[in-house]
């Protein structure tokens, strides 16, 4: 009985609760080539966790993003994550100048904290020339937080990820060795939705 008397003694001395930290949100990457046929054609594709596009950073504002990516590409890799703003720590942003890329076969934790910017982002690989071209991106969704409301009402079928964009049958390398010679790329070969060409292709 003592000590419930102590407690609820503190407890009026000290009315404001301890809040604790700010969460923490942490994945492991591995960012590597796979072999798929988004038009038909085998090719190799940039893939994280094996998947292509790779898997979507589904966050809440304020919490801390922990990505620990291992790059088993035979090039540097460095991925950008666009639109976000970060606190505290702007140098891993992960653009070429405040980040260096991540050699071959090593790996680099990238640690932010996501601002009060509620919405749809995505990230990508930056360093070599067309790494884009052949894969590396993905969504990044920032929920608000339970004390900060939206001023628009929540879709009823929730959010959906939609990644459009031109796509090329010759790999990133033979595209970067095009341009490097003078050459132009031409009209891309067709254009992928969610990293998934036309239906015949996609059995």
């Amino acid at each position: 009985a003592m000590a419930l008397l102590h407690l609820l003694s503190l407890l009026l001395l000290c009315p404001e609760p301890a809040l604790a930290g700010d969460p923490f949100a942490y994945f492991d990457w591995e960012v590597t080539y796979q072999s798929a046929r988004p038009l038909g054609v085998a090719q190799k594709v940039i893939a994280i966790n094996g998947q292509f596009p790779g898997p979507p950073l589904n966050v809440t504002t304020n919490w801390n993003v922990v990505v620990n990516g291992r790059n088993d590409l035979d090039e540097p890799l460095l991925l950008t994550w666009h639109g976000l703003q970060h606190r505290k720590t702007p140098w891993q942003d992960g653009v070429a100048g405040t980040n260096c890329p991540i050699p071959a076969g090593w790996n680099w934790t990238y640690q932010f904290q996501v601002k009060d910017q509620v919405g749809s982002f995505f990230y990508s690989p930056s360093a070599a020339p067309l790494h884009r071209a052949a894969g590396g991106y993905g969504g990044i969704v920032v929920n608000n937080r339970d004390v900060i409301p939206i001023p628009f009402p929540f879709p009823d079928g929730g959010d959906l990820t939609l990644f459009i964009g031109d796509w090329y049958v010759r790999s990133h390398k033979d595209l970067r060795r095009s341009l490097d010679s003078g050459a132009p790329l031409g009209p891309p070969d067709g254009v992928l939705v969610n990293g998934l060409g036309p239906y015949r292709y996609n059995a």
